[in-house]
């Protein structure tokens, strides 16, 4: 009998029932809801209540000045939210029938611009379209994992290499080195050491950053930059993040402030004007390569993308 009740409440629940549904508790207003719905508060009402009724029970709490999610209520917000937008994700599908998609997400890098405009230029099809998001090295793992994208390419310590493979296991992930550089310091073009080959222990205390994002695998988090004497530098302190690319260069270019970051990881570098000076690049070894998902091949034109950046860093 239960396994019949379900089926049928399945069968007659409706998705527009579900969106006025969630406007309804977001807003806390049938008349609110209404206006955002481009409908009448009638028919808002008239969906939640055929919804309450499939369910079996009352999903908001009637107020004078409005309306509140009953306990059970909360319950089917977090579900409905959910199949809302795994609905919405199946549409998509449906309306990219026969056109291929090639998701990619990055670190912040002008080095993978540059790259994924060749690869456009030279791959480009009428049925073939393109994704490229730029994210931390969370954000990539949680957008690869949840088939956001299909590929990620970031940038990582070697001696984060545990909690990051850590990290992937959970996520049933894994990661594909193809390129190893070194941490280096890129100081704008204000600094009054712009110019130097190297800096002291104590102006490196004084350096103010300019971060493209923070989190646990962020270069300047876990740097841990030791000098020749064995002493532990401290963490620098980071007065701008971005998620700009753009901002972070513009910045070093017209400022004072300096950025930790990857070394260039080929010599084809366009912005040949940021200056560069190694950390310990003995101790700090950074790993550049992909995320994938563990139990599946990548598509054609994924692997056709790795195979073009494979060639652009000269192996």
């Amino acid at each position: 009998m239960k396994e019949n009740r379900f089926k049928k409440v399945c069968d007659m629940i409706e998705l527009k029932q579900l969106k006025y549904f969630v406007v309804c508790a977001d807003v806390g207003s049938f008349s609110k809801a209404a206006e955002i719905l481009y409908t009448t508060q009638p028919n808002v009402s008239k969906a939640i209540k055929a919804l309450e009724e499939h369910l079996g029970f009352d999903l908001f709490y009637r107020k004078s000045r409005g309306i509140l999610l009953s306990t059970r209520g909360k319950h089917v917000y977090e579900y409905a939210c959910k199949a809302i937008e795994n609905i919405e994700m199946l549409s998509s599908f449906s309306q990219t029938d026969r056109i291929e998609q090639l998701q990619i997400s990055s670190n912040p890098s002008a080095w993978i611009a540059k790259i994924f405009a060749d690869f456009y230029n030279q791959f480009r099809s009428e049925r073939l379209h393109f994704q490229l998001y730029s994210a931390s090295v969370e954000e990539i793992i949680k957008r690869v994992a949840g088939y956001q994208d299909e590929i990620g390419f970031v940038y990582v310590m070697r001696n984060q290499n545990t909690a990051f493979q850590y990290v992937l296991s959970r996520n049933h992930l894994e990661f594909v080195e193809l390129k190893k550089t070194q941490v280096v310091l890129y100081l704008g073009q204000e600094h009054p050491l712009y110019q130097a080959n190297e800096i002291e222990e104590a102006d490196l205390k004084k350096i103010k950053l300019v971060q493209c994002y923070e989190d646990e695998f962020d270069l300047n988090n876990y740097w841990k930059i030791t000098n020749p004497q064995g002493k532990d530098m401290p963490t620098l302190e980071s007065v701008v993040v971005t998620n700009s690319d753009c901002v972070m260069q513009q910045l070093l270019q017209t400022t004072d402030l300096a950025n930790i970051s990857s070394g260039y990881i080929t010599d084809q570098v366009d912005e040949k004007e940021l200056k560069g000076i190694p950390l310990y690049e003995k101790e700090n070894v950074v790993m550049f390569g992909y995320i994938k998902r563990s139990a599946e091949d990548l598509s054609d034109w994924g692997y056709q993308f790795v195979d073009f950046i494979f060639e652009k860093l000269g192996k």
